[in-house]
């Protein structure tokens, strides 16, 4: 017994005719007639009287009707719950983000989201630059937040989010004495780098390609011999420590420095400074929900400029996004 028997003896007990049911359902009649009659074979029951006029149901038929109808609207709900929640799951939005930016925009993101546009909702991976990129070409995210050293022109339809600074990080800490002179300074120029310990990225991330350009640019070697994981938090550690420094934006350490655990210099001379920006697939069909989206972000990107956490320049009118209005979804 499946639902096409269920539906086809519904429609004839309707219609009093198994000729009219097969109009009705542009049924071919014999395939309505073969599946009934294999119906009453299944339920060992004659559940049509038939006759030249049409047909009308047995006994057994009238009470097989109300089961049948039943379980026929059961089906239905089923769907109709099903389809609501494949609407509500596709209206989640992925989103991957390096660490840096994940650090800056994560919460603030989603408590816009959660306070201003409930319907909507999303989920946050962070990873590095190549490990993003392949998110984005696998679908595994629907949004990238990346730099343009890792920015793919075949791949990516990209809006511009910020052009942040790059700043010198090194322990707050005054029981390391080697960076006293550090703490003396405003700024510090590109070269004055070359004699301190830095912890960095390989160059497969877009971090270890941004300061390899400006190593070429200047002719400066900076100094790599340190042990580095990858690992933002764990580089971070190092740096609370004494052990070295490392070349990031205001994005990545705002807390810590807000915290007293780390000190920053800007880097001059010349300044460094990467741009981030919200990447989509360009394979894909342009979703509404992605652009609308992308403006919260940017809304949200402007506010933590405001608040110095991510010091750089707009890429983008911020004004154009002060409210930006609920959709339904």
């Amino acid at each position: 017994m499946h639902a096409k028997q269920l539906h086809y003896f519904v429609a004839a007990a309707k219609k009093g005719s198994i000729a009219a049911a097969a109009r009705a359902l542009d049924i071919a009649q014999p395939a309505i007639s073969q599946q009934l009659a294999s119906l009453e074979r299944e339920t060992k029951s004659t559940l049509f009287n038939r006759s030249f006029s049409g047909v009308t149901l047995t006994p057994a038929g009238k009470l097989f009707l109300e089961h049948a109808q039943s379980i026929l609207s059961q089906m239905e709900m089923a769907q109709k719950a099903l389809d609501g929640l494949n609407k509500k799951q596709s209206n989640i939005i992925k989103i991957g983000m390096l660490p840096s930016v994940g650090n800056v925009l994560s919460l603030p993101l989603l408590n816009e989201i959660t306070r201003h546009h409930a319907p909507l909702k999303i989920e946050i991976s962070t990873g590095p630059s190549y490990t993003i990129n392949d998110w984005l070409a696998s679908k595994q995210v629907d949004i990238a937040l990346t730099y343009e050293q890792a920015l793919d022109e075949t791949l990516m339809s990209v809006t511009p989010l910020i052009q942040e600074e790059m700043h010198l990080v090194f322990t707050a800490s005054t029981s390391s004495i080697e960076y006293t002179a550090l703490r003396q300074k405003q700024s510090i120029h590109f070269w004055e780098m070359s004699d301190l310990p830095l912890l960095s990225p390989g160059k497969k991330d877009a971090l270890g390609q941004l300061i390899d350009h400006y190593e070429k640019a200047t002719g400066v070697s900076l100094q790599h011999d340190l042990v580095y994981s990858g690992q933002l938090m764990t580089g971070l550690r190092q740096v609370m420590q004494g052990e070295g420094v490392m070349i990031l934006p205001t994005s990545a350490i705002f807390h810590l420095k807000e915290s007293g655990l780390v000190s920053t210099l800007k880097i001059t001379q010349p300044e460094m400074h990467r741009s981030v920006f919200a990447a989509v697939n360009k394979r894909i069909k342009t979703d509404s929900h992605l652009d609308y989206v992308i403006n919260i972000i940017r809304k949200v990107v402007a506010q933590e400029n405001a608040l110095q956490h991510w010091c750089g320049t707009l890429e983008f009118a911020a004004s154009m996004f002060k409210n930006v209005p609920l959709r339904t979804f």
